[in-house]
């Protein structure tokens, strides 16, 4: 269940400075089916930038769309009429009285709090996720590109992102195992192979999590085919030792792999159940690493073959040292402390 948490700054009182708000769904909050529901492709999210930015109560706007969560952050003049949730759930033409229990709301320093935590990796599935700090300043950059920052929340995002360096710096959560999904993905097949030494693998996605499994497939020795989508390998990076197929011919390659994993962004199943029942053999194992998903969902119902989401290799258990968590309060209530500064000279001047 999500949770409404709403905390306003004395300073905050000003009427004419905006607000900082924020909402959204996580996978502490949302299962896969109602987050890929949520997931945004880069087009979709310009489209709900602008329409959001052009309310005269908005300042700027930036969406943060991962295969973990779907937020959406703010700047207001009036929070009471800005209603965040109902924003992204009429955009996406979801019904808000079906999907509000899944979105938490936060307001002020409880958003800036929330989003340091996010962008250093904290909240993901994977702790310490290397990938979100990256992903969190292109939601910036997309959302500044289509104009609809302001120096709220482009202030935010830049403390913030500092915030998540220091804490990646200062904190050692590389300790902690794997730190990306195409890491955890591999370690996970590795315990259900016993070794991938010889394996044949055949990754479908070329995009970051894609090329970054095939590099550690090939670490472990596997023998790896990428699928390219038109064979434009020209214009792809395609790690070295990989081979390569039309993405058309997937699933002949399919039928002599041992695992596939698919991390794309297509909107459509890049693998099916009728084509994959139609092979002579099948892998063992599939993973599909997409948000939405990539594989029919069905196919977990094929006798034989193990069918993996992003959630199944994901692990909550990892728990920080005491003295981490210090830390990390610290650097985030120092960022926090900087961001009311800002703030603060700005109403002075706005006096």
């Amino acid at each position: 269940m999500g949770e409404s948490v709403l905390a306003t700054p004395l300073f905050y009182m000003t009427p004419a400075l905006p607000k900082l708000i924020m909402t959204g769904l996580d996978h502490k909050t949302a299962s896969l089916e109602v987050r890929e529901q949520f997931a945004l492709t880069k087009e979709k999210t310009r489209q709900i930038l602008t329409a959001i930015e052009e309310s005269d109560i908005v300042g700027g706007c930036v969406i943060v769309s991962t295969c973990n969560r779907t937020e959406l952050y703010a700047s207001v003049l009036d929070c009471d009429v800005f209603e965040p949730t109902k924003i992204l759930c009429n955009a996406l033409g979801k019904k808000f009285p079906d999907f509000k229990h899944f979105f938490t709301e936060r307001i002020g320093e409880l958003a800036i709090q929330h989003l340091c935590r996010v962008a250093a990796g904290l909240d993901s599935q994977i702790m310490g996720d290397a990938q979100i700090i990256t992903q969190v300043r292109e939601a910036l950059e997309l959302s500044r590109a289509q104009n609809c920052t302001d120096s709220y929340t482009e202030t935010m995002f830049r403390l913030v992102i500092q915030a998540a360096k220091a804490i990646r710096t200062n904190v050692v959560l590389k300790s902690q195992g794997a730190d990306s999904v195409p890491g955890k993905a591999v370690d996970k097949l590795k315990t259900l192979c016993e070794s991938l030494a010889g394996k044949n693998a055949v990754v479908i996605g070329n995009g970051w999590m894609g090329r970054l499994v095939v590099e550690l497939l090939i670490s472990e020795n596997a023998n790896v085919t990428v699928t390219l989508r038109e064979n434009k390998k020209g214009f792809m990076q395609i790690p070295n030792g990989a081979n390569t197929i039309n993405y058309n011919e997937r699933y002949k390659a399919i039928e002599e792999a041992d695992v596939v994993i698919s991390a794309t962004t297509s909107p459509h199943f890049t693998l099916c159940h009728k084509e994959l029942t139609s092979l002579t053999q099948l892998p063992s194992i599939i993973v599909d690493l997409a948000v939405p998903r990539d594989v029919e969902p069905s196919i977990k119902e094929i006798p034989g073959l193990v069918l993996l989401t992003i959630d199944d290799i994901s692990d909550e258990s990892q728990v920080l040292p005491a003295e981490s968590i210090l830390m990390i309060d610290d650097i985030i209530g120092e960022h926090i402390k900087k961001y009311y500064h800002w703030f603060e000279f700005k109403r002075e001047n706005a006096a």
